[in-house]
């Protein structure tokens, strides 16, 4: 990393659904990772514990990726 630049960061909430080809990915929050490497977590969002069948908790799981900003798409495409 860049002396004095950060890189942005996307903290996601990353859930399969039962039935579901894909994961759903909620975003939560953003990160910034410090100076000495260690990462502040700004959370916007708690997502919820999820119950499985037999009862019990899962994990719940806090994912943290790069910000890629995505291109924007033509205007034509959302033409009827």
């Amino acid at each position: 990393m860049a002396q004095g630049k950060t890189q942005l960061k996307i903290a996601y909430h990353i859930r399969k659904e039962e039935g579901q080809d894909k994961p759903f990915f909620a975003r939560v929050g953003r990160a910034f990772e410090n100076r000495d490497g260690s990462i502040n977590l700004l959370l916007e969002a708690l997502p919820l514990p999820v119950i499985n069948k037999n009862g019990t908790v899962e994990q719940l799981v806090i994912n943290i990726r790069n910000y890629e900003p995505k291109e924007k798409k033509d205007e034509e495409s959302f033409a009827e």
